[in-house]
């Protein structure tokens, strides 16, 4: 089981070593990491490490959190949902009887949720990936008082990307050949000889291929077998970039202009902080004995001699328009419309379709992080399931009806978060029913429904039980009184039924 106590530091990094080890960061991999913890200062409201400290003000607006965190609400504010096959509807593969969709929901609940979805979407957005480690925890390795988990349980472990060191195939893209997992931890020993407390940094290693998993704690050197035969580990990308296997951090582009927008920002409010105790100049005469503060009067100053503070002779209102490009600059790189971040604007009249064109740049960028996600996320339910069946906690049922692309098969939805008049969207899918246009499983779908066959059947079973809730008439046996005992139908056809034979009656007298 992995555990963070502690992120390494800046200078573990730079030295090139990793605590006391031999093993060395290669280049690549520096500059991974570099990259990473950029990320994170810029995020967190570090702007400043890499510019000197002489350089005066030090003003931080810090776009780069409002951005990402109006990213993840935007593409995961209403988290996702999941669908398995059909086939699998009915097929228990617990002993408690739940089918793969009930079990799949079962471990994200357990593992946080929707509280573990937006750290997934704002450790992708920070650093352009999201890594989860599925982890089958054994009973006895957890904290579990109220004995709920008997045969074990399976853990999402959402790694700190930093931490996370990929090795691609160089002739297959996307094809992970080793992975290596490390960082450092704060751990306690206790000396043999004064039998005193001793705190270091130790580091802790995994490396992980098909076949075996290499571990090295402080030292200490293990290996096992891999039992799975493959890496347990799902990235998922933020904004995938052609012929990269690495996804596109948020802030790559912000970074630069949000730096320039904070320089400027100190640069007036030094101006500023000036002018509200300026300096004043004295040509002519001594000031010595010229006492200094408010509502003070100085005279018996040398004839020529001058007294005045000095003034702003430029134009600030320049500055404090370049400072309002660079964010509007911002909005632009950054596919944010300015309203996004709390402008005021007036939407109250405003149609579905005309407010999705004034948010089309953050729908659009929603767009293509949200098929990443649900890529990444299939992925990951599919490895749940897998290392649940390896390590007993489901079972394949029967073996021989049910096949693999059946029972691993998963379709992840994430609901749109544009406001929409859910009134309108049912019309509509009436319309579509009367056209035929559109069927029952394809409108529980629009309308983010989980299990969605598993709904169908409820909604049929309650229809079958309870057809007064659904205005379900049994036309066939209604009799108003009017047909002399017969039904509606019959009596409907021994009218049409009379007046064809009298007509041909009268047709043939004439």
């Amino acid at each position: 089981m992995l555990g963070f106590e502690g992120r390494r530091t800046y200078n573990t990094l730079i030295n090139g070593k990793i605590a006391q080890g031999v093993v060395e960061l290669n280049s690549s991999q520096n500059e991974r990491f570099n990259n990473i913890k950029r990320y994170w200062n810029f995020y967190e409201g570090y702007h400043w490490e890499e510019i000197p400290e002489t350089d005066g003000v030090q003003l931080t607006v810090n776009y780069c959190k409002a951005f990402v965190n109006k990213y993840v609400s935007f593409e995961l504010g209403n988290g996702f949902t999941l669908n398995t096959s059909e086939k699998m509807n009915n097929v228990k593969v617990t002993p408690e009887g739940k089918t793969t969709a009930d079990y799949l929901k079962s471990v994200w609940k357990d593992n946080g949720g929707d509280s573990l979805v937006n750290e997934m979407g704002q450790m992708k957005s920070v650093t352009g990936e999201a890594w989860f480690h599925v982890h089958y925890a054994p009973v006895g390795s957890f904290n579990d008082p109220f004995n709920i988990y008997d045969r074990g349980r399976v853990e999402l472990l959402l790694m700190p990307t930093s931490a996370v060191y990929p090795d691609w195939n160089p002739h297959k893209r996307g094809e992970l050949l080793r992975l290596l997992i490390t960082y450092q931890y704060r751990k306690v020993t206790v000396n043999p000889i004064t039998m005193k407390r001793e705190e270091k940094f130790a580091t802790y290693k995994q490396t992980w291929t098909n076949d075996t998993i290499e571990v090295n704690d402080d030292g200490e050197k293990t290996t096992y077998a891999n039992k799975y035969g493959t890496i347990p580990f799902v990235c998922i990308k933020n904004i995938p970039i052609a012929g990269r296997n690495e996804g596109k951090s948020d802030l790559e582009d912000l970074i630069p202009i949000n730096t320039e927008l904070n320089m400027k920002a100190s640069d007036i409010s030094e101006i500023i902080d000036y002018h509200a105790a300026p300096i004043t100049v004295v040509t002519g005469a001594k000031i010595g004995n010229l006492e200094k503060g408010a509502n003070k009067v100085w005279g018996g100053l040398p004839k020529g001699s001058t007294v005045q503070n000095l003034s702003l002779n430029g134009d600030l209102g320049a500055s404090s328009n370049y400072v309002d490009f660079l964010k509007h600059s911002m909005c632009e790189i950054g596919s944010l419309p300015q309203s996004a971040l709390g402008g005021a604007e007036n939407i109250s009249n405003t149609s579905g379709v005309a407010l999705h064109i004034a948010q089309s740049p953050l729908v659009d960028l929603t767009r293509m992080k949200k098929n990443e996600t649900k890529r990444g996320l299939e992925k990951l339910n599919s490895m749940i399931l897998f290392i649940s069946v390896v390590d007993g906690l489901i079972n394949r049922g029967d073996i021989n009806a049910i096949t693999n692309e059946d029972f691993y098969y998963n379709e992840v939805t994430i609901p749109d978060t544009m406001p929409k008049d859910e009134l309108l969207e049912l019309q509509q899918i009436q319309q579509e029913f009367n056209m035929g246009l559109e069927d029952r499983r394809g409108a529980l779908a629009r309308l983010n429904v989980n299990d969605i066959d598993k709904k169908i059947e409820q909604i049929d079973k309650d229809r079958r039980e309870n057809p007064q809730l659904y205005h379900i008439e049994d036309n066939a046996n209604l009799n108003s009184g009017f047909t002399n005992g017969s039904t509606a139908q019959e009596s409907v056809n021994k009218e049409v039924n009379g007046f064809n034979k009298t007509t041909s009656e009268s047709d043939l007298g004439e």
